[in-house]
């Protein structure tokens, strides 16, 4: 007791931070490892620790008749043991329900999942939070009596309160979080500009970074040049196919292609053109994520299914990875999806109908979020397009909010029924893929997002309120163990993003166990055998495993 007496800790805050480490313990939607367990805990811990002395500030200022000096002795010899107790029994129970949600999302059990090792990083970090807030109240304190010599005590205390605050702003805004930015552009230029060894310039002059290339290979970006340099040939599509594949097409423009948006779209127009890309079946427009990325997957799914009677095409707005990009400029995804489709449309729509390719749309993650900004709506999917696929969309991206909102009231938030999927259809599974396909005419548009994927399920909103995906049924890979707890549930669900990749596929942000059948659900096409989407998707679940 005397221990904590030294540190000045107030008795109601001891027991906020409790009931917030207990809280932050609860399971939320992927398991996490306990370094990051235990860094919400102790940042939840500091949150109930910070009502909890807002309360007994209250309560004195409320002038509420207090404990006596007995009854308060007593209490403090009681609390440490009883919160001793707590934080163990709530720590155990953490590592049960961690291990459910590892069942559902397809992951073995742990026996060992550090307890010790949660609580001491909870301890750390709440400490740390503490002393961080017990220094800006010092400062506070300090400028209270520098401007109380020349004003009020009230008025001086308020305004007090406003400088402290403003150069907290700034020192978050532009100390931390611009700093932040700048190395994180320092070092992921870097890695944008690197390349490769094992990948080769492509000798094709079907692809960007050819010696052909308007586009040359240096100018790509690390994932340009990965994109260009790999992918299915014609002889590896005709040995799925047991047809005659054509060679197929891939464009990309890097950011160190051209300076604008509008001049790489330009170019990366003029690379269709030179490649004759408008001659052939089929043709996407991609948003790629932050740093660049195009899913390998995705890409060599089209191709095997359109057995390389295809052309896909790209062009680079970033090298940050996407939850970067997406907290600094979500407006330069927007702009690239917006620019690239809508300078591809306005030449593709000058072609007779009957000569020019399909033209589809495709996107993942930030992806999916820039793409999706072209259109209004379906219908202006349906009237430029032959067909889209969205995965793992941001839920802040539109129209897909506008969509959802739409829904049939007795479908549930993760997988909305929308005018009964005459259009638009949201899935999480090859089965719910494919489920009424004939009721489902084209242009279709498909979103493909699981349950579990905190991407697509991370909101602000999420603070304050809570979200239907947790108040309707519940999909199959998200526990019924895990309730939403204001601030609380933001906190877990911003710390399972980064671990939307780490689980097995078909659950968080992984999607590539369905691209062959969502790829052959949105081009719809019969010559298209049942038998090669098979075939495609056994190869494509390959790569997880290799």
């Amino acid at each position: 007791m005397k221990y904590i007496k030294k540190l000045h800790l107030n008795y109601l805050g001891l027991v906020g931070a409790v009931l917030f480490y207990g809280l932050a313990l609860t399971p939320s939607l992927l398991p996490r490892p306990p370094l990051y367990i235990g860094l919400i805990a102790g940042i939840s811990a500091a949150i109930g620790y910070g009502f909890g002395v807002i309360a007994s500030a209250t309560y004195r200022y409320l002038e509420i008749k207090e404990w006596s000096k007995k009854s308060k002795a007593l209490g403090w010899k009681i609390l440490p043991v009883v919160l001793v107790l707590v934080v163990v029994g709530l720590t155990v129970q953490a590592a049960r329900w961690q291990n459910e949600v590892r069942a559902l999302v397809g992951e073995d059990e742990v026996q060992n999942v550090h307890l010790l090792t949660v609580t001491l990083i909870a301890a750390a970090m709440f400490a740390l939070l503490i002393a961080i807030a017990r220094l800006v109240r010092c400062g506070k304190r300090w400028l209270n009596k520098k401007v109380n010599a020349y004003l009020p005590q009230r008025l001086s205390h308020v305004l007090s309160v406003i400088i402290v605050t403003i150069l907290l702003v700034l020192l978050l805004n532009n100390g931390l979080y611009n700093g932040f930015l700048s190395i994180a552009n320092k070092f992921y230029s870097g890695s944008n500009a690197q390349i490769d060894p094992n990948l080769k310039q492509p000798t094709s002059l079907l692809r960007s970074g050819s010696s052909g290339s308007l586009a040359t290979w240096d100018t790509l970006g690390s994932q340009g040049r990965s994109f260009v340099a790999r992918g299915p040939s014609a002889a590896t599509i005709s040995k799925v196919t047991d047809e005659p594949a054509k060679e197929p097409i891939r464009i990309y423009v890097g950011l160190d292609t051209e300076p604008t948006a509008q001049e790489r779209a330009t170019t990366a127009l003029q690379e269709l053109i030179r490649t004759d890309a408008f001659s052939r079946k089929t043709l996407v427009v991609i948003t790629p994520t932050g740093t660049g990325w195009i899913e390998p997957q995705a890409a060599d799914s089209l191709e095997y299914l359109a057995n390389g009677d295809s052309a896909q095409v790209a062009m680079q707005y970033s090298f940050l990875p996407s939850w970067i990009s997406f907290i600094s400029d979500t407006a330069t995804a927007q702009e690239a999806g917006r620019t690239l489709f809508n300078t591809v449309y306005r030449y593709w729509n000058t072609l007779p109908e009957d000569s020019r390719p399909k033209l589809y749309v495709y996107g993942l993650s930030l992806g999916s979020f820039g793409s999706q900004s072209v259109f209004g709506g379906v219908e202006d999917m349906q009237a430029r397009t032959d067909g889209a696929l969205f995965m793992g969309t941001p839920n802040n991206s539109q129209p897909w909010g506008n969509i959802t909102n739409e829904r049939r009231p007795q479908s549930p938030e993760w997988q909305p029924v929308v005018n009964d999927g005459v259009a638009v259809r949201f899935a999480s599974s090859e089965q719910t893929i494919n489920a009424n396909g004939k009721t489902w005419l084209s242009p279709r548009v498909l979103y493909v997002q699981h349950g579990s994927d905190s991407v697509v399920w991370w909101s602000p909103n999420l603070l304050l309120h809570e979200p239907d995906w947790l108040k309707e049924r519940r999909a199959p890979d998200v526990t019924t163990s895990m309730h939403w707890i204001p601030i609380v549930t933001f906190l877990q669900v911003t710390i399972d993003q980064f671990f939307g990749t780490a689980v097995p596929v078909g659950h968080g942000h992984n999607y590539s166990n369905t691209d062959a059948y969502s790829w052959a659900a949105v081009l719809n096409d019969s010559s298209i055998p049942e038998t090669r989407v098979v075939k495609t998707q056994e190869i494509i679940n390959k790569y997880a495993i290799e």
